[in-house]
């Protein structure tokens, strides 16, 4: 890989991509803190609200679903060298993105939960903050940012089995006809 004039090493590289998974991590993490740990100083502030985005704390779904925990991963793959650090750092995306999707499961589980409780929301809250129609948005658009994961996964899980080994497989020789 060339960058300008200057061409990049397989160290740069690894380096380059071990940055952009701590990175996606980060966002990972961060989103994960919002939702469990960031309970607001609303004794009503839970896990369901802040899943549904109601709340003190609710920039969880807004800092899972973006662009960057999605691309950073599939971007670390593909400026990993084709050395055995970057079958490792392969491993690590296809790690990435499995804690990505079952995070991003998990909260959207827990939005739609919320919204789809009707009686619950009007019960606690005295009103309806999230109705059946925009639970069923919200579902929808965290179904396509976990499709994208999904579509990355499997992209470098292909990048990953191409290049798996860089040794011939061993010739199996019969013994001479006679």
């Amino acid at each position: 890989m060339k960058l300008g004039s200057r061409q990049i090493t397989s160290r740069q590289r690894s380096v380059i991509a071990a940055v952009l998974l701590a990175c996606a991590l980060v966002f990972i993490a961060v989103a994960l803190s919002q939702w469990l740990f960031g309970v607001g100083l609303d004794p009503r502030d839970d896990t369901l609200r802040r899943a549904a985005g109601i709340g003190f704390t609710d920039e969880a779904r807004a800092t899972l679903f973006s662009i960057l925990p999605v691309a950073l991963p599939a971007l670390a793959s593909f400026v990993a060298p084709d050395t055995r650090p970057g079958r490792v750092t392969v491993r690590l995306t296809r790690l990435v993105y499995v804690a990505y999707l079952v995070i991003g499961v998990l909260l959207t589980l827990s939005a739609a939960r919320y919204g789809f409780d009707d009686a619950r929301q009007l019960a606690e809250e005295g009103q309806v903050f999230i109705d059946t129609r925009a639970a069923v948005e919200r579902l929808l658009l965290d179904a396509v940012w976990l499709t994208l994961a999904g579509i990355g996964l499997v992209l470098v899980r292909w990048n990953g089995t191409r290049e798996r080994s860089s040794t011939p497989k061993p010739v199996k020789l019969s013994p001479p006809q006679a």
